[in-house]
């Protein structure tokens, strides 16, 4: 019989912090130096002090659901100014809080729903726990991204459906 092997917990891809894991989730493969920065909670706060690279707004726009204008009103500049920026710029400590509530939210709703699709669809639809609002269109202040995460702790305990 063959001698059982030990569990390990880095084989499930969850290794780290959920805030390093909220981080890491929008930042493109390339930035690796920007990822390897954060792998504790407290470094999270520095992270977003220097700003996510702008590459993770393209990154943003080519693999979620959210519009250039949705992202702009969730990170509180014109589209016209979003359009203006570089590669190899980086976003302000305000922008990169709220496109960090953003990447929260996408960990926690994948947790929630199983998958990036489904929780996407989700997050397009008028919800009737939140008055019929379309939560997408709410992420432009904290209460809407507090009301939204509080929506998807209710739905992962069966309040809603």
């Amino acid at each position: 019989m063959e001698k059982p092997k030990p569990f390990d917990l880095k084989e499930l891809g969850n290794t780290g912090d959920e805030s390093c894991k909220a981080w890491w989730y929008f930042i493109p493969g390339e930035h690796s130096e920007a990822k390897a920065g954060c792998t504790e909670r407290m470094d999270v706060i520095s992270c977003l002090r220097q700003g996510f690279p702008f590459e993770t707004v393209n990154f943003v726009l080519e693999n979620t659901c959210v519009s250039r204008k949705d992202l702009s009103n969730i990170l509180h500049i014109s589209t016209r100014q979003l359009n203006r920026y570089h590669n190899e710029d980086r976003l302000s400590a305000e922008q990169s809080n709220f496109l960090y509530e953003l990447s929260r939210l996408y960990v926690r709703g994948e947790d929630v729903f199983g998958d990036r699709h489904t929780f996407e669809n989700w997050l397009q639809r008028p919800q009737m726990a939140l008055g019929m609002e379309v939560p997408l269109q709410l992420l432009d202040t904290s209460e809407g991204f507090r009301m939204v995460s509080d929506l998807l702790s209710q739905i992962e305990y069966g309040f809603y459906s």
